[in-house]
């Protein structure tokens, strides 16, 4: 392990940590406390070296995060250093180069190299775990991909078999996305990837031993369309979105059910939830300034659970349309990690399974956010019912089901409205007009209706 106080390159690797898209903590005053590596998966001489490195970053006013950063290496004096992530000093070799791995096949063949051969590889520092299930048929020549879109974590295609989700943001402790992979996968729900394997990490910080999860490799669904844009694009031009949105909700119904029986169900007070979301009210205004002129309200809608008892279960908890994808075999869905800005205690806990039907209502909101048309010739409403209509196989909903679905699409928007102002300024627009329709409307019809006061998106 390197102490950044006596790490000369320490600026360098900072400046990539807060520069890169999945860095959480965008807008706070960050320092390099350390960086451990982790065993090489190809040492120095076989070029290019490939090591994966924890960095822990600090912060004055709030717990410090482990981000790990796959890295290859080559002579200094053959790469371009200006490009670097990182420069260190070798016994045997000299200066390295070391640029970010995801973005190197050759890297990412080595990567998968490591994690086929199912070992465990032991440095001074630390400890990697390969694990592989046995319904895995993959090989490490398949070419490797990084993947671009937008997104907390980083992925690498194999091919068109597997698919290598790197956590950047390191969650000690057992990975939920990992974890309900492998319910779901013995439930043999038809909606989710099949997991394939999983890289381990163990290191030593400050005298303690650490263990978190490096990676999944899951199933790879080649003719997939984004949930999103395939939403986008039929919100653009107007194409009918409600057989799709109809069977989306069917596929979360059937995870649901999964999750119900391969995880413990509980109950929650709804007064214990409505303190929750009126706590998060109270942070997002702290910078989030527009939010004041509505607080009042959506602390009315949050506090109508005050009473009320929630069946609670496992839930997916951070359900939108950049969740989903939809394959020649239906719908499936994604990225079981949770909302990335709350803690793991938080995400653990059991939650209503109304917090998902929220949240893909509010992503369809997103959707049509520059389609004004889709909004105002009745699509989105549409879309809206038959999402939920799927959800619940026709069932009427209840007036229970009514305020918690309100009070969850309100706690969504709300959530979101800080992210956007963290994240993308540019998007600030969408949350905050969905919090003055909600917070000027009062229930009076099942969510999905359209109505001039109210939206559900």
């Amino acid at each position: 392990m390197s102490d950044s106080a006596a790490d000369p390159d320490a600026d360098r690797l900072l400046g990539f940590l807060t520069a890169s898209r999945w860095f959480a903590g965008k807008g706070r005053s960050a320092t390099l406390r350390s960086v451990t590596p982790l065993p090489w998966l190809r040492s120095p001489g076989d070029w290019p070296a490939v090591r994966i490195e924890i960095a822990e970053i600090g912060y004055p006013d709030a717990p410090g995060e482990f981000y790990q950063i796959p890295l290859a290496y080559r002579p200094a004096e053959s790469s371009d250093t200006d490009a670097a992530v990182r420069v260190i000093d070798d016994q045997d070799h000299g200066a390295l180069s070391g640029t970010d791995a995801t973005d190197d096949p050759v890297a990412g063949s080595v990567i998968m190299s490591a994690l086929l051969a199912g070992t465990t590889l032991d440095a001074d520092h630390g400890r990697v775990v390969c694990r592989t299930e046995a319904a895995a048929d993959l090989s490490a020549d398949l070419a490797a991909t990084r993947l671009t879109a937008e997104q907390s974590n980083t992925s690498v295609r194999y091919g068109d078999r597997a698919l290598l989700k790197i956590f950047r943001r390191l969650e000690l402790g057992d990975n939920l996305d990992i974890t309900v992979h492998r319910a779901l996968n013995r439930a043999e729900t038809a909606g989710t990837a099949r997991l394939y394997g999983q890289l381990t990490a163990e290191w030593e910080s400050r005298g303690t031993r650490l263990r978190a999860d490096l990676a999944m490799l899951t199933e790879l669904f080649p003719h997939a369309e984004d949930g999103w844009e395939l939403a986008v694009a039929a919100a653009e031009s107007g194409t009918d979105f409600t057989d799709q949105a109809r069977q989306l909700g069917v596929a979360l119904a059937e995870v649901h059910r999964a999750l119900g029986s391969a995880f413990p169900a509980a109950t929650r007070a709804g007064d214990e939830i409505a303190a929750g979301m009126v706590d998060r009210l109270q942070r997002t205004r702290e910078f989030a300034e527009p939010l004041n002129d509505h607080a009042d309200a959506l602390r009315a809608r949050f506090e109508r659970l005050n009473g009320r008892t929630l069946e609670t279960q496992r839930v997916h908890g951070d359900f939108h349309l950049g969740q989903t994808l939809h394959t020649p075999d239906g719908w499936k869905i994604i990225d079981f990690e949770g909302e990335p800005a709350k803690p793991m205690a938080e995400r653990l806990l059991p939650d209503s399974p109304w917090r998902d039907v929220a949240g893909m209502l509010r992503s369809f909101d997103y959707a049509v956010a520059d389609s004004p048309e889709a909004e105002h010739n009745g699509w989105a409403t549409a879309v809206r019912e038959a999402f939920l209509s799927g959800y619940t196989g026709d069932d009427q909903l209840v007036e229970d089901d009514l305020v918690i679905i309100d009070a969850y699409v309100a706690d969504k928007a709300v959530y979101e409205l800080g992210y956007e102002i963290r994240n993308r300024p540019d998007w600030v627009r969408i949350p905050l007009s969905a919090i003055a329709r909600i917070a000027g409307s009062s229930r009076t019809h099942q969510p999905g209706k359209d109505s001039e006061d109210e939206d559900h998106g």
